[in-house]
């Protein structure tokens, strides 16, 4: 889909106001960091930070990349067994994400510290789970099944994200194989607890 000059410069404001917040909230404390001072080092008014972001822990999270509509294609589309095209799928968002790598952990030390801030971006990844949950449902016909999916391939990147930025010599490639491998063996252990139950 191309975007329309209009809405690659409404993007790139945006981008600008979330970086700026986030570097503000490196050099001092974020609760002292003020909306006017965000728009200040952005370039614009308060009135027009406001038109992008409610308050300045929405400013902090920015929009995260959305899983893509190709990616979202790839995985509706996908002919292996669903667990490869799930971890695929995966390491392609991962992908996006190592793009930004230095605003990855900006927001990563926010999160840490501000409540406000992980319920903005649970708010976020809610929406996300819902999309990729009627994704999975073109490959499993259960609802249940395709949400408990999408919870776990989301839980995954934050997972993962989280590993890496506790490992300085880490990659998010590495991070999410360690995850993903944790996740399969908590699936076989499940698996086998399904089993027992039926043979009782």
């Amino acid at each position: 889909m191309t975007l329309s000059l209009r809405e690659k410069r409404r993007q790139e404001t945006a981008f600008q106001i979330h970086k700026s917040t986030l570097e503000l909230a490196m050099k001092s404390d974020f609760e002292d960091v003020t909306t006017d001072e965000i728009a200040a080092a952005s370039g614009v008014s308060t009135r027009t930070f406001f038109n992008y972001y409610a308050n300045k822990e929405a400013a902090a999270i920015g929009q995260p990349p959305a899983f893509t509509e190709a990616q979202r294609d790839a995985l509706r589309d996908g002919t292996g067994p669903l667990a490869s095209d799930l971890k695929q799928f995966l390491q392609s968002h991962m992908e996006d994400l190592s793009k930004r790598a230095d605003i990855l952990r900006m927001v990563g030390k926010i999160l840490r510290s501000n409540e406000k801030a992980r319920g903005i971006l649970e708010g976020l990844l809610g929406a996300e789970r819902r999309v990729l949950t009627e994704t999975l449902l073109t490959r499993v016909d259960n609802h249940q099944t395709a949400a408990s999916l999408a919870n776990n391939v989301t839980s995954a990147i934050g997972a993962a994200i989280l590993l890496w930025e506790d490992e300085d010599d880490m990659n998010l490639d590495t991070a999410l194989d360690i995850v993903w491998d944790g996740l399969i063996d908590a699936s076989r252990i499940l698996s086998c607890a399904k089993n027992v139950e039926v043979q009782s």
